[in-house]
C-alpha cells in the first residue's frame, strides 16, 4: 500500500451534486482508505475483492493496457498520480495540425467538447428542461386542453379563446406534462398562467354564480364557494374545473392564530387578497426567464446539427475537473509508485469533457464523445451523471452512439442519482433502452454501497433498471493539484466498476463489452436475500424501511472483481 500524501493542514470539503470529498489524513496503515480492494471473508468489509483478483492473476501477464474513456467533467492532467496514465492518440501530435484528419486539432490526450479554438470554455448551461422550454414555448405556451377543445387566454380580449389543435399533439403533451414541471422557468410560467385563468373565472363565471347565491359578497365565504365549485365537473371543462379547485383550496385555507382557527375570508375579501398575490407570480416567471444563461456561441457550433463535429479544443482541464480527477484516481491512479493511492488497474485514461461546471450537458456532445471513444479503441466508457429529460431527436443521437459503441465491443458504465427514485418509474438518460425492440447488452448502471454491503440509503433503485452496486462511500482518491481526498457518491461507485472492467479486459482483451457486462452481473457478491435499510420516494415525500436487495437491483449484489476474473478465465478458454 502506498503512503497518502498530505498537502493541506486543514480539512477541506467539497460538496457536489454527486461527490462529497474531504482531504485524506495520514495514518500508519491506511487500512480503510482503500477498502474497495477488500473482501468480506478476509477483511470483514464488502469491497470489490480486487486484492483477491490480483492474487488469482499472480504469475499471469496482462495482455494489454486497456483504454478507459471518461465522458465527463475534464481532468487535472498534471496530477502526479495520473499524468503517466493518460491515453495518447497515436495518430496525432501537438503541432497545431489535424494530423489524423478527424476535424479535431491536437487531440493528443482527449478532447474538450465545450471549448473553442481560442481556449474559451462553456462553464455554465441551463438544464435540458429549461432549454426545451425555450425551444417549444413559442408553439405551445399558454395552450390548455379542456377535454374537448384547445384554449389560450387572450390578454387583449381578457378571456380564454379557442385555438387550433396543435399539429403535433404528442409534442404538445410532452411540453405540458414533462417540460412545464421539470423546467424551473416552465413551472414559474405554469403558476402565472394558472393564476391568470383563476383571475378570469374568479371575476366572471364564479363571481356571477356567487352573486346569484347572495348579492352581498361580503356575506358569503369559501365554504359557500366550495359548494358551487362542485358544479364544474372535470369532464365538461377541465380548465374551469382546475381553476375552481385551486380557488376552493385558497378560500378554505385557515391560518391559525395563537392556536385559534381563523374565520374564512368572505368572497369579496378573497378577491382583494387574490389581486395582491397575482402580480407576484407574473414577476416570478419574468425573473426565471431572465436566468437563461446558455451561451453555446462560446463553442461556436450548431447544437442541433449532430453532423457538425469540428468544434471544441484539446484542453480537458477546467474548473469542473475536480469531478473527473476524483473519478479517475479510483480507476487508474498509478500503482506502486510510492505516491498517493493505488488505482484499480494500470490503464490508459482518455478524458472527454462534455459536462459544464454548472448545468447539464448537451446530448450532442455526449453522443459525439461516445463515438470518439469507440473510434479510438476505448475498452470502457464511464459516463457522468444522467439527465431526467431527453428530447426525441437527441435521444436518437444517444441511442445511435451507444449502439455504435456496442458494435465496437465497448462497455459503457453509468452512475445513478441519489434521489430515492424507482428507475422503473422515473427514467434518466442515457440508459440501456434503445427502442421497444432492443436493449443494449453493453450498458451497466451502478449505485453506491458502503463497507457493510448496504446501498446508500438515498440512491436510486430498481429491480429491472439498476444493474449492480459498487463500493462508493469514503473512497480514497486523487484531487486537483496533486492532492488526495476521501470521496463518496455513485460516480465513485461507477469508477470502481469501470476499474474492475478494465482489470478483466487487461488480462482477457478479446472479451466484448456485452460479455463484460454479463460477467460482472453474474458474478457479484450476492446479497439478494439480505434485508437492507433504504429510503424510497413516496408521492411528495419519502419513507425509510427494510427491503430485500434483490428488489432494489437486477443482480442483487456488489461488483466482485475476483469472481468476475475467475469466470473470465473460464470463458476466455
Amino acid at each position: 500500500m502506498k503512503k497518502i500524501t498530505v498537502v493541506f493542514s486543514a480539512i477541506l470539503c467539497v460538496a457536489a451534486f454527486h461527490v462529497n470529498a474531504q482531504l485524506v489524513k495520514q495514518s500508519p496503515k491506511q487500512k480503510m482508505l482503500d477498502w474497495q480492494f477488500s473482501a468480506f471473508d478476509k477483511d470483514g468489509v464488502y469491497g470489490a475483492e480486487i486484492n483477491k483478483a490480483y492474487d488469482f492473476l499472480k504469475g499471469k501477464q496482462p495482455k494489454k493496457k486497456p483504454i478507459i474513456a471518461m465522458v465527463g467533467y475534464g481532468l487535472d492532467v498534471q496530477h502526479e498520480d495520473l499524468k503517466h496514465q493518460l491515453w495518447t492518440n497515436p495518430a496525432d501530435k501537438t503541432d497545431g495540425i489535424d494530423n489524423d484528419k478527424n476535424g479535431l486539432v491536437d487531440d493528443v490526450n482527449g478532447w474538450n467538447f465545450l471549448g473553442n479554438a481560442n481556449g474559451d470554455v462553456l462553464n455554465k448551461t441551463n438544464k435540458v428542461a429549461d432549454r426545451e422550454f425555450m425551444r417549444l414555448k413559442g408553439k405551445y405556451l399558454g395552450i390548455w386542453f379542456t377535454g374537448k377543445e384547445y384554449v389560450r387566454f387572450d390578454e387583449v380580449k381578457d378571456q380564454p379563446v379557442v385555438v387550433p389543435k396543435p399539429a403535433n399533439v404528442a409534442e404538445f403533451q410532452y411540453f405540458r406534462k414533462q417540460i412545464l414541471t421539470a423546467s424551473s422557468i416552465g413551472a414559474a410560467y405554469m403558476q402565472a398562467d394558472v393564476y391568470t385563468l383563476m383571475k378570469y373565472y374568479l371575476f366572471h363565471d364564479f363571481n356571477t354564480a356567487m352573486e346569484a347565491k347572495h348579492p352581498d359578497l361580503t356575506k358569503v365565504d369559501g365554504a359557500d364557494f366550495a359548494k358551487i365549485a362542485r358544479n364544474y365537473p372535470a369532464n365538461v371543462d377541465s380548465v374551469k374545473y382546475y381553476a375552481a379547485q385551486f380557488l376552493t383550496l385558497g378560500m378554505t385555507f385557515r391560518m391559525p392564530v395563537a392556536g385559534v382557527k381563523a374565520p374564512l375570508m368572505s368572497f369579496a375579501k378573497y378577491k382583494e387578497f387574490f389581486m395582491t398575490k397575482y402580480p407576484q407570480y407574473r414577476e416570478k416567471y419574468e425573473t426565471e426567464l431572465r436566468k437563461v444563461t446558455d451561451n453555446r456561441s462560446v463553442v461556436g457550433d450548431d447544437q442541433n446539427n449532430i453532423n457538425q463535429k469540428n468544434y471544441g479544443n484539446p484542453d480537458v482541464f477546467s474548473n469542473s475537473a475536480f469531478y473527473g480527477t476524483t473519478a479517475a484516481g479510483v480507476i487508474v491512479a498509478q500503482r506502486n509508485n510510492d505516491l498517493g493511492i493505488n488505482g484499480i488497474v494500470d490503464a490508459q485514461l482518455m478524458p472527454l469533457k462534455v459536462y459544464p461546471k454548472d448545468g447539464e450537458p448537451f446530448y450532442k456532445d455526449i453522443a459525439l464523445a461516445i463515438r470518439y471513444a469507440a473510434d479510438h479503441k476505448a475498452d470502457v466508457i464511464v459516463l457522468g451523471m444522467p439527465n431526467a429529460i431527453c428530447p426525441e431527436v437527441e435521444a436518437k443521437w444517444m441511442s445511435d452512439a451507444l449502439v455504435y459503441a456496442e458494435k465496437k465491443g465497448v462497455l459503457v458504465i453509468a452512475p445513478v442519482w441519489d434521489m430515492s427514485e424507482d428507475l422503473a418509474e422515473k427514467m434518466y438518460y442515457p440508459n440501456r433502452h434503445v427502442s421497444f425492440a432492443k436493449d443494449l447488452g453493453n450498458f451497466i448502471s451502478v449505485a453506491a454501497s458502503d463497507e457493510k454491503g448496504n446501498p446508500v440509503k438515498a440512491t436510486n433503485y430498481s429491480k429491472t433498471e439498476l444493474d449492480l452496486y459498487a463500493p462508493g462511500v469514503n473512497i480514497s482518491t486523487t484531487y486537483l493539484g496533486s492532492t488526495y481526498r476521501i470521496s463518496t457518491g455513485s460516480l465513485v461507485a461507477a469508477s470502481v466498476a469501470a476499474g474492475v472492467a478494465g482489470l478483466i479486459k487487461s488480462y482477457y482483451p478479446n472479451l466484448t463489452g456485452t460479455q463484460l457486462r454479463t460477467l460482472m452481473l453474474n458474478n457479484v457478491t450476492t446479497r439478494a436475500g439480505v434485508e437492507v435499510e433504504k429510503t424510497i420516494k413516496k408521492g411528495r415525500g419519502s419513507v425509510t424501511d427494510l427491503y430485500l436487495l434483490k428488489d432494489l437491483s437486477i443482480s442483487g449484489g456488489i461488483v466482485n472483481a475476483y469472481q468476475a476474473v475467475k469466470a473470465a478465465a473460464v470463458l476466455s478458454k
